[in-house]
């Protein structure tokens, strides 16, 4: 991990390690790398994992139905959507307990009762319109859609001279309009689902607690992303990051994949491609077993006969 504490900056000094050339760290600079080599890299390795693990990492994004409007605008980081669900809602002195209450499925687009939902650009639409939401309370109004992200959104890194503000409730952040290194994603919604990454101690000087959040909502025109959790930290100003949800493994592959892109433009040896192939199967292995292990209900196995264990015997 770079010094930092930074993925993105983390990622960069891997990369400029495994292609090891003097000539390639002058005519090649950070935000030139994090732009045209990073961000594609990134987008290539979280469909692959995601498409191909066996628990992916589930993302959720809610929804509030408007009577008779059929099509709903997605983040752009939405990559496949697994379920359309209603979670129990607060009604009176009732509190939501999180289990969900109904769902819609897609079906053929042809069908008599129509299709269910299916996307449409990027746009969710559902079929029948809702309707009577009037009668259906407020609770009632909102959907969950889960899904695992394609990666597609601008990361960025701010140091101490780019301060972002954490508000006093602790779950609203203002990036600002001037990152170190990436852009600033404007497009509406463009950071939900992906990780905010604090990263000194408040006012930007020195290093406090590194704290992580998963991002519910942004709105590009203030820059404010509204956060899942809210953080432990002080309000005030942070030096911070904007990320997919990241593992070490995970810091690897975007890294060698970048470090392959580069090396074809910089034509590489063979030897030294293969090498970097095999190193990038190894960290997309690891990334697949980790996913498919991340959310089994018991252990693969046990030390011994237990009341737990199909095979135990009184």
């Amino acid at each position: 991990m770079d010094t930092s504490r930074s993925f993105i900056k983390t990622v960069l000094a891997r990369i400029r390690g495994y292609l090891d050339d003097p000539d390639f760290d002058s005519k090649y600079t950070d935000q030139f790398l994090l732009q045209h080599v990073v961000m594609p890299s990134l987008v290539d390795v979280w469909s692959r994992c995601s498409l191909s693990a066996d628990n992916p990492v589930l993302l959720d994004y809610n929804i509030t139905f408007v009577e008779n409007q059929e099509c709903y605008v997605l983040p752009p980081c939405v990559g496949e959507i697994h379920e359309v669900v209603q979670y129990t809602g607060a009604t009176g002195n009732l509190i939501s307990n999180g289990l969900p209450t109904d769902d819609i499925r897609p079906d053929h687009e042809q069908s008599r009762t129509g299709p269910g939902w299916m996307i449409e650009g990027n746009m969710l639409c559902f079929r029948p319109f809702p309707q009577n939401l009037s009668s259906a309370g407020t609770s009632n109004l909102t959907w969950t859609i889960r899904y695992t992200t394609n990666g597609d959104m601008l990361p960025h890194y701010c140091s101490s001279s780019n301060l972002g503000t954490l508000d006093t409730a602790k779950t609203g952040f203002t990036f600002n309009s001037t990152a170190d290194l990436g852009l600033i994603d404007y497009r509406p919604n463009a950071y939900a689902g992906q990780v905010i990454r604090l990263l000194s101690s408040t006012g930007g000087s020195g290093f406090g607690v590194t704290e992580e959040r998963v991002i519910a909502s942004y709105n590009p025109v203030n820059r404010v992303a509204t956060l899942v959790r809210p953080f432990t930290v002080d309000q005030g100003t942070y030096a911070y990051e904007v990320c997919p949800p990241q593992s070490q493994g995970m810091v690897e592959a975007i890294a060698i994949a970048a470090a392959l892109k580069l090396g074809a433009w910089r034509k590489i040896s063979q030897a030294q491609n293969q090498l970097l192939t095999q190193q990038y199967r190894a960290a997309i292995k690891t990334i697949g077993d980790n996913l498919a292990n991340m959310n089994l209900r018991t252990g693969k196995g046990y030390a011994k006969d237990t009341r737990d264990n199909p095979r135990w015997r009184p």
